[in-house]
């Protein structure tokens, strides 16, 4: 086993290719983006499972700053042990950790009940067509009033991002602790397209945001994600989120977008019921677990 808190490139490409084949294999990625991008960073203590004598890497688990843990075993070195080591090992670190089932496959829920985690947390995946027959909800002109829409620009809105963004998203555990550097992190990667960031400014200044993520830039040929919303208390209750998700929508749908897909917090009862009359229908779920009595 080894542990570390930076990976050498070797080892990056091999958790890489191994992150490949599980994904391929079980459907459903077993890292978040979060887990992907502390791979390039230092933010994350990284659990290897190695061939003896080699990099070759047959099992992985990330333990994050904020105590999430996620992790994966190759297809056919499973039932060997390999997880229940990293799991140990990832407990070690951290006691109250949060382990992720990302797809909620049956096999990694009944592993980490057997190993006395129960579940905590759930996430939701929600999905809607773009068919044009199907129409989106309208928004009234009145809720322009004072607000000017434009696509996001790192110099002017980068800052005002992390505050809105924060105290947008005061009480979730993950999306609200982003700082300047994780937000340029994402800027920097190559699916990050500006105009696929919609921000509405009040004096000029960034008060809502609702940002789309395409695999690759302007791509149309596949669904995207609406990968963050987001509105300042200041003009919450105004209609402001409506008028912003229903502007990105549209934009989606007249670009040929085929569906769009969220992630919400399943006891989050107000959005869920905003989304379904939005036409979101739940298309999968991540599950959380975590030693009974911790977190």
């Amino acid at each position: 086993m080894i542990t570390t808190a930076v990976l050498s490139p070797t080892r990056r490409t091999a958790i890489r290719e191994l992150l490949a084949t599980v994904t391929e294999h079980d459907g459903v990625s077993p890292l978040d983006e979060a887990a992907v991008l502390a791979l390039d960073g230092e933010s994350a203590q990284h659990l290897l499972v190695e061939e003896a004598g080699s990099e070759i890497v047959r099992g992985y688990a990330s333990v994050l700053v904020d105590g999430t843990v996620q992790g994966m075993i190759h297809p056919s070195h499973r039932r060997r042990g390999h997880g229940t080591a990293l799991l140990r090992e990832a407990l070690e670190l951290r006691p109250d950790a949060g382990v992720w089932a990302h797809g909620a496959l049956e096999g990694s829920l009944a592993f980490l009940a057997a190993a006395g985690l129960t579940e905590s947390r759930y996430l939701l995946t929600l999905h809607r067509d773009l068919d044009p027959a199907r129409p989106l909800p309208a928004i009234p002109e009145s809720t322009l009033e004072g607000l000017r829409l434009g696509s996001f620009e790192a110099e002017r809105d980068a800052e005002r991002w992390v505050e809105v963004n924060a105290r947008a998203f005061a009480d979730h555990p993950e999306q609200g602790s982003l700082t300047r550097e994780d937000l340029d992190q994402r800027l920097a990667q190559p699916w990050f397209d500006p105009e696929d960031m919609l921000v509405a400014l009040r004096d000029e200044e960034l008060v809502s945001f609702v940002w789309i993520k395409r695999e690759r830039p302007g791509a149309t040929d596949q669904d995207a994600e609406i990968y963050a919303v987001a509105t300042d208390p200041s003009v919450q209750g105004h209609r402001v989120a409506g008028l912003m998700m229903a502007t990105a929508l549209e934009r989606l749908r007249s670009a040929g977008v085929p569906g769009v897909e969220l992630y919400v917090e399943a006891d989050n009862a107000p959005a869920l019921r905003l989304y379904e009359t939005w036409g979101f229908a739940v298309a999968g779920r991540d599950v959380q677990m975590r030693v009974s009595g911790r977190g």
